[in-house]
């Protein structure tokens, strides 16, 4: 049977999917409604409260780091239950918190263990997809974090506005239920590490929490993860700066649409025409999506800049971790999905924060200018670390 053939929507991939929406819903809720919540509880500033959200991402890459390593000695299955248990008693303990650095420590630990249960998510679905059509696969599961990315934020807005802030952290223990009970429904495909594998179990090398062989495309995806942080940071801000402050709900739904769109379609050319065919094409969309936000002063324009990034970013991210996955050696899996994400994570991270000085030096096009030469760098990058050795796709 042709690998373009061969059955993706299986029972199995069907549930690892929901319950990837689950674990990021709760990601996606608590960062978009932590901010405030601290303002609020604590009372503290607005770094202070900035950093109750952004702990969570550091918290993330601590827990992408070893589970890259450890994921097959614990179990793929043993690791997804033991980390969503985790996070269903952190998001029923939140309203009981009556400290701010109480506050961040479950964020931190909460963060690791989102780290490891989206890195074993992954590296369990790679298991599940057919070779031919891995691509494809991953960017129904990359849709996936698109619609918790969407539904999140909206959930924490409304639930903490019309009711209070324990129901936005129930919801995101009911999130953390639904993701258990699928799990224990689904069949995760182990595998047993070798005997050399167990013989340096205990080494913590760079190259055992590291992929080599992944880390080239990781990098193009820091970089190109950097132009999403930049919207997701400061376009709101900026769009009010301009009077235009309504506008922004309208544009995240344009870019959400567009995401939603592509990635239908551009899984299946990557895995039919080759990574050539998609991702020089994608980057170079995100980065003028970013020129086209610098200098648009009308609606229609944020919209085009709107589909521009939406493209971009969609098709992009899924087809780099394709790529990254298939450097490596089937053992080397868990590890290169690790470096994966913890390349976005660190883009998304320190993105705003570097760029972001060009806000109070020149101003919000400038930030975007530089933020999209940032992006059309990645292009440059990918050439010549992978892209101009890459074979068309058979």
């Amino acid at each position: 049977m042709s690998s373009f053939n061969q059955r993706l929507w299986t029972r199995d991939f069907i549930l690892a999917i929901t319950t990837l929406v689950g674990a990021q819903l709760i990601y996606f809720t608590l960062m978009a409604y932590m901010a405030l919540y601290a303002v609020e509880r604590f009372h503290v500033n607005n770094a202070a409260a900035g950093f109750a959200a952004s702990s969570f991402v550091l918290g993330a890459g601590l827990g992408r780091l070893l589970t890259g390593k450890y994921l097959d000695f614990v179990g793929r299955k043993r690791s997804l239950l033991i980390a969503l248990a985790l996070s269903l008693v952190r998001s029923l303990i939140y309203p009981f918190i009556d400290h701010y650095g109480l506050l961040i420590l479950v964020r931190i630990v909460q963060g690791s263990g989102f780290g490891i249960s989206s890195t074993t998510i992954a590296t369990a679905v790679i298991s599940i997809i057919p070779v031919g059509r891995l691509s494809e696969g991953l960017g129904y599961v990359a849709l996936a974090g698109t619609m918790s990315n969407a539904i999140g934020p909206l959930a924490a807005i409304q639930l903490s506005q019309h009711t209070s802030g324990l129901w936005v952290f129930l919801f995101t223990a009911v999130c953390a239920l639904i993701a258990l009970v699928m799990v224990v429904l689904m069949r995760v495909r182990e595998r047993e590490p070798s005997a050399a594998e167990h013989a340096r179990k205990w080494r913590l090398r760079p190259g055992d929490l590291l992929d080599a062989r992944a880390l080239p495309v990781a990098i193009v995806a820091l970089l190109a993860s950097t132009g999403f942080a930049l919207v997701m940071t400061y376009l709101t801000p900026y769009m009010v700066g301009l009077n235009l402050a309504d506008a922004a709900s309208l544009f995240f739904l344009v870019w959400a649409a567009a995401m939603l769109a592509v990635r239908l379609f551009a899984g299946r050319a990557h895995d039919r025409y080759g990574e050539n065919a998609v991702i020089p094409a994608a980057l170079i969309a995100l980065a003028t999506g970013l020129v086209v936000l610098a200098v648009a002063d009308s609606l229609w324009q944020f919209i085009v800049a709107a589909i521009l990034c939406g493209l971009g970013h969609g098709a992009a991210i899924p087809s780099l971790q394709a790529v990254g996955v298939s450097r490596t050696t089937r053992d080397r899996i868990a590890v290169a999905t690790s470096t994966h994400y913890l390349a976005l994570d660190t883009g998304i991270a320190t993105g705003p924060v570097v760029l972001g000085v060009v806000v109070q030096l020149v101003g919000y096009e400038e930030m975007f200018l530089m933020g999209s030469a940032v992006v059309f760098l990645s292009v440059v990058v990918y050439w010549f670390l992978h892209g101009r050795t890459a074979r068309r796709a058979a």
